[in-house]
């Protein structure tokens, strides 16, 4: 449908931002087919207006584009002609200092080259006196001789006062005193295996109860036993309840300390190697042979009990190494200490009288890591005194090839000698 009405005077007004059509006369064909056809014309003119305006801010955000994009078109032509002269400029100049015919830079080098080459030649002439080479020579030559000097004192073996003189004075000394020392420990272990040698027959006629080392812990563990009111007495010939001789020794402990019940440990010398469960069985045929409530396996070496330990226990049955030669019978006196405890703990609540077992218990394991910790400390000795016997052996030999060498650059340096 499409309305007809007089042309009257353009008004558009635009107040408190909105745009106010009074009266606007269009007669573009285009908007009127988007607007003459319409039952409401009010919708589509809106429409007209806005596609309108964002078209032609559109078009104008793409004129600035193209105006900047012609100055940047324009400013980068300028400064490529710009730099373009620069470099011709400078390759003009370069070429100016470096030509090799009249270039400035080549005719200065050139004239200080000639300079050196004479002042070098004048300071280096091997023919010349006055020349650095001459000097040089005359330099190294005393220093040879000097150093050649030096060295022959140092080296000289025969003079007291030089360094190798001192040095071969304090290692013969240190040699001997070394050799005089390693000679009387040589003498004390050769009297210590003799020894041995000598008892070891003996031994091994009574391995099969130990009677000789038997006596040795019989006297220790009297002397242990003595103090307590115990009773220690030998019965490695006696037979027991179950007809054997199996428990070296028994110890009966005092009435006083047991409420008037006669209780006991055994102890089993052994003076050969076993493994520990063989030592067990003994230890049980030895508690059951002399009924005793503890038993202590006594051995007399550390390379001879199945333990790497002085004195270890399980249950009622104990290990010991018991050195008679050393005379340290700390281990020895634990293990006794330990043996009272078992029939003393065994006792308690029927004869024995009232005793903290586990506080002695405790005690007694303290004394277990202080015998361990000693015979740790004991064997760092050992091996620290071997190795200072091996140095003493290593410096013996060290002072004898000492002296070849110093013999030796001696003739050299004599045979060095200009006549």
């Amino acid at each position: 449908m499409t309305a007809t009405s007089p042309i009257t005077q353009d008004r558009v007004d635009v107040l408190d931002g909105a745009v106010l059509i009074h009266e606007l006369a269009e007669t573009d064909a285009e908007v009127l087919r988007v607007i003459g056809d319409a039952s409401d014309p009010v919708e589509p003119t809106r429409q007209c207006l806005r596609i309108g305006a964002r078209a032609i801010l559109a078009v104008n955000a793409t004129v600035d584009t193209h105006i900047v994009e012609q100055r940047f078109d324009a400013m980068s032509a300028q400064i490529t002609q710009q730099l373009d002269e620069t470099v011709a400029k400078i390759a003009a100049t370069t070429e100016s200092l470096l030509a090799e015919d009249g270039g400035a830079l080549t005719l200065t080098l050139a004239g200080h080259r000639d300079g050196l080459e004479e002042l070098l030649g004048d300071t280096f002439d091997p023919d010349s006196k006055r020349s650095v080479i001459a000097i040089f020579e005359q330099v190294i030559a005393d220093a040879q001789e000097q150093q050649v000097e030096g060295i022959r004192r140092l080296v000289a073996t025969d003079d007291e006062d030089g360094p190798l003189g001192r040095l071969r004075h304090e290692i013969t000394r240190h040699t001997n005193e070394c050799t005089r020392e390693l000679r009387q420990e040589v003498q004390a272990l050769s009297e210590r295996i003799a020894v041995k040698e000598a008892v070891a027959p003996v031994i091994a006629l009574t391995t099969g109860k130990g009677f000789t080392y038997e006596d040795a812990v019989h006297a220790a563990v009297s002397r242990l036993a003595a103090p307590h009111g115990d009773c220690a007495e030998q019965t490695g010939k006696v037979s027991g309840s179950a007809a054997t001789q199996k428990g070296d020794e028994v110890v009966t402990l005092a009435t006083d300390d047991t409420m008037g019940a006669e209780a006991r440990f055994v102890l089993e010398a052994k003076s050969r190697k076993l493994g520990l469960r063989t030592t067990h069985a003994e230890l049980d045929a030895a508690l059951e042979n002399r009924d005793a409530l503890a038993a202590i396996a006594v051995f007399s070496a550390p390379d001879e009990a199945p333990t790497s330990v002085p004195f270890s226990y399980s249950g009622d049955k104990a290990i010991v190494v018991y050195e008679a030669e050393d005379g340290d019978d700390a281990a020895l006196r634990l293990a006794y200490m330990w043996a009272r405890w078992v029939v003393r703990r065994e006792l308690a609540g029927t004869a024995a009288e009232d005793v903290d077992v586990e506080r002695v218990g405790t005690l007694i394991d303290d004394a277990l890591r202080a015998i361990e910790r000693v015979t740790s400390i004991k064997r760092f000795h050992t091996n620290a005194k071997k190795s200072i016997d091996q140095a003493g052996e290593q410096v013996s030999l060290l002072a004898g090839e000492v002296r070849d060498a110093l013999d030796a650059v001696g003739e050299e340096l004599s045979a060095a000698d200009p006549a």
